[in-house]
This record gives structure tokens, C-alpha cells and sequence, in this order.
């Protein structure tokens, strides 16, 4: 399989901030959320703090995939505005690489922007059967095969670079192209490390690995950065927008109303784990859509947000506003082995509710609802199918007469019980 990727960032100007809450009448934050003139900035955004960490997006050039040492993979900084081309299948070509060629090289490689995974890069994109390497079964280690170049496209310059070995961290060589022939190879070993972040950075610039800025793993769950896209299905286009973490799912409904005090859920086929589910999908070629919202699903917590302005290359603002709605739809945890909630609640006139599920561990047995009067009398039971993710199930209540009830979940040795009011 191949591996995917992420972001990045450096020792620079790393500026955090809680933003101040102002909350509109139906109960959303605003954020006015800026990358600056050109996109200057990479940002990083969390719900659950309503944290802001912003970093110069552009003191890294490639980004090594560290969380496991049984998994790999890199990205490359789109800040740059980097094409990386495929030179060599030959690694004993490194030192025939000449720029001359670079049109029989074939079309240039890029981050993919349509994956649901973080650490497959440009690189991941080679001919190897990882991209840029071979596994070996006598070593464990997987070879470096591949030679690419990195075209600077804003300095026209480039940057020679291999990938020689993983296992546990990264070797790699790379040499920087002098004008006329390419400087003396540099050769680095970047360990996996420790620190609770998702990727190690590297800087051609400084030929050392950036001080590691990007959030704890837990502490954001949007970034807002440049990246590459096939745009309008026509050309690779740079677009500004939104990357979501890996822990971190998102639905895009289309059209519906934003400025809404209630909403519904969408069903669970809708949410996406796809790095760009928000992406630029909120801004046409100026301005925003006015008709999009965005269900974002982090952990057993639920948020709805839409954006309210685009400031375009001029300012990189991002405004949004976003609402907690986890407690709208009664989520709550049952043990530790899935969260579950009820809406709407009060019913409405149909007298129809939703149960939403989000099964972290698959139980032995089936579990099932049951739904009693206040005399203690079941009025109503069905099965819960036994299985894991985040579902939802509907319940049609039609023959029960308006009034209060309890509903008891039961699932994996546990039980909830929870009022619903029927209309």
C-alpha cells in the first residue's frame, strides 16, 4: 500500500491564540481567521478550545510521516510552489541527473489532495512499489529506488533528492542545483522521534530539520494552507483552503440554509475522512457559497460550520462561524465502548427519531433499544445491528400517543437511559 501525509511547518514566528468568542444569536462563534497577504501563513484551528496557531508556511521544504514506525511516507511544502519530477527508477543515476532532461521526465508529481490518509506525498508517487522505494524482506527496511528533482517554480531552481533508507527513521541524500552543476551531495538521517506530532520537517535552506511546530496531534483539527489540485478538471492548480486531520471526518451538505438556530444530522454515509472535505469546496472563484455547511465529526463531539467571507490572495482571510451541536442531539457515552444519541428530541409531528451511534469497540452480543412509559410499561423495542463506526438508526414511534418516555439503550454490557419527549 502506499502512504500518505499531511503538513508542516518551523522555528519561526509561531503566533497561538484563543480567539474570543462572539457568539451570534443562534449560538455561533465566530472566527476570523487570517493566512495573510499570499497565503503566508500555515493555520492551525481547534474546535474544542477554539485555539488558533499560526506559523510562516514556508521554512520547510519536506516532511518525513513519524507517528509509527511501521508506517511511512512524506509530503512536500506547497508553499514553495514546488513540482517534483521523477529523474532516475536508477539510483546508481545520481550523479548523470542532468536538468537538461527534465521534459522526457514525464508530467510532474504532486501531494495528492484526493486521499483519506495524511503521509502519501508527491514522493509516494513514484515507480517504486512505495513511490520512492522497494521493501526488503532480508532487512526489513525499505530501499531507496528512485532519484527525483524538485523544480522551485518561483526562483527556478532545483534540488536533487533521494530517499536511500527507512526503518525506524529516514536517509536521504539530496544536492542543490548551482546554476551550472549541482553542488556537493549532502547526506541526513532524520530519527522518527518522540514528539506528539504527525510529521518530522526538513530545510534545504538551512540543511537542518525545523524546529517541530505543528499542534499535538489532539490540538487541532483543521489546517488552513495552500496545497495542489486538479482544478475544474482541467490543470494542477495551487488552491487556498481547508485540510482536515486524520482523526477528523467532515460532511458538506449543499444546498442548506446557514444561519440556522437547529439542524439535522446527515446520515454517516456523507462524512468523508478525505484530507480536502472542506477544502476550497466553500468559494467559488470569488467570494463564498452562501447555501454550504460543513458537519464536522471529532471523536463523540459534533460541529456545524459554514464560512462567511474570502479575502482572496490580497488579506487570506478565512472567516467561519461554527456551533458545537453534540449536546442538540443528545450524544452521550455508553462505557467505553460507543456514544450514542437521539434526535430530534422532542419528536416532531411524525413522530420519527434517529439514534446515532458511534461504536468504538464491537461488542459480543447485539445490543437494542427499548422505549418505556412512565408506568414502566415497553412500549416499543428493536435490535441494534452489532457492528462498529459511526451509523444511525430510525425509529418509527408513530403508534405511540404524545407524552414523555424513557428510552434504554443497551450495547455491549452497558445501558443508557435517556427522556424523549413525543409530540
Amino acid at each position: 500500500m502506499r502512504t500518505k501525509l499531511l503538513l508542516a511547518s518551523m522555528f519561526a514566528l509561531t503566533v497561538q491564540q484563543t480567539v474570543l468568542a462572539q457568539t451570534d444569536v443562534n449560538g455561533y462563534t465566530t472566527v476570523n481567521l487570517t493566512t495573510g497577504a499570499n497565503y503566508q501563513n500555515r493555520v492551525f484551528f481547534d474546535f474544542s478550545t477554539n485555539n488558533v496557531v499560526s506559523q510562516p508556511a514556508d521554512t520547510w521544504d519536506i516532511a518525513f510521516f513519524r507517528n509509527s514506525s511501521m508506517s511511512f511516507g512524506t509530503r512536500v511544502n506547497d508553499a514553495q510552489n514546488i513540482e517534483v519530477y521523477q529523474a532516475s527508477a536508477v539510483p546508481t543515476a545520481w550523479d548523470n541527473i542532468n536538468i537538461a532532461n527534465i521534459g522526457s521526465w514525464g508530467s510532474p508529481l504532486y501531494n495528492p489532495d484526493q486521499t483519506t490518509s495524511l503521509q502519501e506525498g508527491a514522493f509516494e508517487q513514484g515507480s517504486a512499489m512505495y513511490g520512492w522505494g522497494d521493501y526488503n524482506g532480508g532487512t526489513h527496511h525499505i530501499d531507496g529506488k528512485v532519484i527525483f528533482v524538485l523544480k522551485y517554480l518561483n526562483t527556478n531552481t532545483y534540488v536533487k533528492f533521494m530517499i536511500t533508507d527507512y526503518f525506524g527513521g529516514y536517509t536521504f541524500k539530496y544536492s542543490k542545483w548551482n546554476g551550472s552543476s549541482w553542488d556537493a551531495t549532502q547526506t541526513k538521517t532524520i530519527a522518527n522521534g518522540t514528539d506528539d506530532a504527525y510529521f518530522n520537517y526538513f530545510s534545504f535552506t538551512t540543511g537542518d530539520k525545523v524546529a517541530n511546530l505543528e499542534p499535538p496531534k489532539a490540538n487541532w483539527d483543521l489546517m488552513f494552507t495552500r496545497y495542489w489540485t486538479f482544478y475544474m478538471n482541467i490543470m494542477m492548480y495551487r488552491m487556498s483552503g481547508v485540510i482536515q486531520s486524520p482523526t477528523t471526518t467532515v460532511a458538506k451538505i449543499q444546498p442548506e440554509t446557514q444561519e440556522i438556530a437547529t439542524s439535522n444530522l446527515p446520515a454517516s454515509t456523507a462524512f468523508s475522512g478525505k484530507i480536502t472535505s472542506i477544502g476550497h469546496s466553500w468559494k467559488p472563484t470569488s467570494g463564498i457559497y452562501n447555501d454550504v455547511v460543513y458537519y464536522v465529526k471529532q471523536g463523540s463531539e459534533y460541529y456545524r460550520m459554514y464560512f462567511t467571507s474570502n479575502g482572496g490572495a490580497s488579506t487570506g482571510n478565512m472567516y467561519f462561524k461554527y456551533k458545537n451541536i453534540t449536546a442538540t442531539l443528545g450524544v452521550k457515552e455508553i462505557g467505553t465502548k460507543a456514544s450514542f444519541g437521539i434526535y430530534p428530541n422532542p419528536t416532531g409531528a411524525d413522530k420519527k427519531v434517529t439514534v446515532l451511534f458511534d461504536v468504538k469497540e464491537k461488542a459480543n452480543n447485539k445490543g437494542n433499544i427499548e422505549v418505556y412509559d412512565l408506568s414502566g410499561k415497553q412500549v416499543y423495542k428493536t435490535e441494534l445491528t452489532n457492528q462498529t463506526g459511526f451509523y444511525k438508526q430510525d425509529l418509527n414511534l408513530s403508534t405511540l400517543t404524545s407524552g414523555t418516555y424513557l428510552v434504554k439503550i443497551t450495547y455491549g454490557g452497558n445501558t443508557e437511559t435517556k427522556k424523549l419527549i413525543v409530540k
